[in-house]
C-alpha cells in the first residue's frame, strides 16, 4: 500500500486496538507489538493489510499477507496467526466481513468463471493488491471518515472491491463456495452449521446426510477444505469460543466447558491447554 493510505487510515486509527468504522462491514486494527502464534477465528472475511505483516497458519499450510498480498477466507476457519509489528511500523489492517448477498450478486454477473490457478484445495486464498485495489482502498478510507459518505457510496465501494476480488488469479474457490450446486458450497454450509451449533452434540452423520454427501466424501471434501477432519474442527471452534468467554466473560472453567458442549470439565481442560499452551484458569479477562 502506498504513503497516502497510510495517511488517511492514520486519520481513522491513532491507537492500538480494533476501531468499528461508519461502514459496518469494516473493521480497523493497529498494534505496534509484535504477536506470537496463537488461535484466531476469521469467518467469511477480507484482510488488506495496510502496513506490517500476518503469517497465518491452518496445519501446515502458511500464509503471509502484507501491504502487497491480501487474504481471503469465505469461510469459517480456525487459523493460528502471527503479527510483525513495532512501534517505528506498527501493523494496521482493514478486516472486512464478505457481505453474502453483494459477493453472489457479483459473481452473478461475471460471465466467466475463472480457471483454478493453482492445485490448493483450501477454503482460503492470498492474491496481489492491484493498482485498482488500492484505489479502491484509497477511496473506502476517505469515505469511512464521514458517516453521510459512508451511507451514500460505502455499498457500491464494496460491490467494487468484491468485483476485483472476484476477478483475481486465485478466486476459484471463491465461486465455488458461493455456488449452492458445488461440494466446496456444502462443506461451506456444514461449516456454518458448525459455527452456529458447535455447543450442542453434532452427528458427523447426520451432518453429512444434510448436505447430500456419503460419510467418507464428506470427511475427504472436508479435511481438503479446511486442513481439519470434521471432529477437529468442533474441537478447535469449541477451545477457541471458550476462550473468548474465559477472557471476556470472565466464566468459572467448568461452566465455560458446558457452555460450549463439553460433557467432561477435566476433558476440557486437558484439551485447552494442549491447544493453548496453558490451562483455561489461567485465561485472563480483557
Amino acid at each position: 500500500m502506498n504513503r497516502k493510505i497510510l495517511n488517511e487510515v492514520n486519520k481513522l486509527i491513532k491507537e492500538d486496538g480494533a476501531l468499528n468504522t461508519n461502514i459496518k462491514d469494516i473493521k480497523l486494527y493497529k498494534t505496534e507489538s509484535f504477536c506470537p502464534r496463537g488461535p484466531l477465528i476469521y469467518d467469511v472475511c477480507l484482510v488488506l493489510v495496510l502496513q506490517g505483516t500476518k503469517i497465518g497458519y491452518l496445519n501446515q499450510n502458511r500464509f503471509e499477507y502484507n501491504n502487497k498480498e491480501y487474504l481471503v477466507v469465505p469461510t469459517t476457519l480456525p487459523f493460528e496467526c502471527e503479527t510483525i509489528a513495532s512501534k517505528e511500523e506498527p501493523y494496521i489492517c482493514m478486516l472486512i466481513s464478505i457481505n453474502k448477498e453483494l459477493m453472489y450478486e457479483v459473481i452473478d454477473l461475471i460471465s466467466k468463471e475463472p480457471k483454478p490457478y493453482s492445485n490448493s484445495k483450501l477454503a482460503v486464498f492470498s492474491d496481489k493488491v492491484t493498482e485498482e485495489i488500492e484505489d479502491i482502498t484509497f477511496r473506502l478510507l476517505k469515505v469511512l471518515q464521514d458517516k453521510e459518505e459512508s451511507e451514500i457510496l460505502g455499498k457500491s465501494l464494496l460491490k467494487e472491491l468484491f468485483y476485483r476480488v472476484a476477478k483475481s488469479e486465485n478466486a476459484h474457490f471463491l465461486y465455488k463456495m458461493f455456488l449452492n450446486n458445488k461440494t466446496e458450497a456444502k462443506i461451506a454450509r456444514s461449516i456454518r452449521f458448525i459455527h452456529n451449533n458447535y455447543h450442542d452434540k453434532i452427528d458427523i452423520t447426520e451432518l453429512a446426510k444434510t448436505v447430500d454427501m456419503s460419510v467418507a466424501s464428506f470427511h475427504s471434501h472436508f479435511k481438503k477444505a479446511t486442513s481439519f477432519t470434521p471432529l477437529q474442527y468442533i474441537k478447535s471452534i469449541r477451545l477457541n469460543k471458550a476462550k473468548e468467554l474465559l477472557m471476556n466473560n470472565n466464566y468459572l472453567v467448568n461452566d465455560c466447558a458446558y457452555e460450549v458442549g463439553y460433557e467432561n470439565s477435566s476433558q476440557f481442560s486437558k484439551d485447552f491447554k494442549n491447544y493453548f499452551g496453558f490451562p483455561p484458569k489461567e485465561a485472563k479477562p480483557l
